[in-house]
């Protein structure tokens, strides 16, 4: 699933925000923004990471 939303899979990306969905809104209290917000930026650098991973190898 990792594999596959490095390789841009709509549906595998998907799976692993819902899978991280839970820790996403737990860490987003912790950040002075709108929960809207803060969780739209964990998930963002969230792919980013993923991404990033990828290219590092």
């Amino acid at each position: 699933m990792l594999q596959k939303a490095r390789e841009n899979d709509p549906e595998s990306t998907l799976k692993l925000i819902e899978l991280f969905k839970g820790d996403i809104v737990h860490i987003s209290k912790f950040i002075h923004m709108s929960e809207e917000d803060a969780v739209s930026d964990i998930i963002l650098e969230f792919l980013e990471m993923i991404k990033r991973q990828e290219e590092e190898k």
